[in-house]
């Protein structure tokens, strides 16, 4: 099927943010006193419920790690790049007709700092940063309502298996990425309705692989 909107998550999805977002994290870890990510193998095999609480993180400090989290990223956000393949990926799918939308849990303008950087800003009708990491299924309900869309028409595409779940909850399709924070074998679990491990897989996952 072809869907007529598009919608991303940034960190892990659309950037190549897993390094420095560790380098963050393990450098917020002695102020704020949680476990550092020492095996990022292993991390990536965790859960984000199952993340926090192997690192000492409870739910009441979460907020605070961030908003830090995210002040520092936005120190490199003009430099980080996206994942290879990508901004090929969107030109090709805008050029389709199809509308891109992304929301994260990263803050919009340090988003579009990075789109902009990387010459794709303009593919995007909407960028929405939501800073609760378990409130995406409730963001997703809304952008449904703004932009007037079936559901049937909506993908949503993640790298972590609370995006999968996100999605499932509000009834959307979503396509997992293997190339960001959480394992495949991990994001299999959630059942998502695409699994890519390469970028130019999306273009089928789209539908617009199909169309050509």
């Amino acid at each position: 099927m072809s869907f007529k909107l598009v919608v991303w998550d940034f960190d892990g999805t659309l950037a190549d943010s897993l390094p420095s977002a560790v380098t963050i994290f393990n450098r917020l870890a002695p102020e704020m006193g949680f476990k550092p990510i020492e095996d990022l193998s292993a991390a990536r095999a965790l859960s984000t419920r199952q993340f926090l609480r192997e690192h000492g993180i409870s739910l009441w400090r979460l907020p605070r790690l961030v908003r830090k989290y995210q002040a520092i990223a936005a120190e490199g956000a003009d430099q980080l790049q996206l994942i290879a393949g990508i901004p090929e990926v969107l030109t090709e799918l805008a050029a389709r007709g199809v509308r891109l939308g992304v929301l994260s849990s990263n803050r919009e303008d340090n988003i579009r700092r990075c789109l902009r950087a990387n010459g794709v800003e303009q593919h995007f009708a909407f960028v929405i940063g939501y800073p609760r990491l378990f409130g995406k299924a409730k963001a997703l309900k809304r952008i449904l309502r703004a932009e007037r869309m079936d559901r049937a028409d909506v993908l949503y595409v993640g790298d972590e298996l609370r995006d999968v779940e996100a999605a499932k909850k509000v009834g959307v399709k979503v396509a997992a990425v293997a190339w960001g924070f959480h394992k495949s074998e991990l994001l299999r679990t959630g059942a998502p309705d695409f699994v890519a491990t390469e970028v130019r897989e999306l273009m089928g996952a789209v539908g617009a692989e199909r169309e050509r």
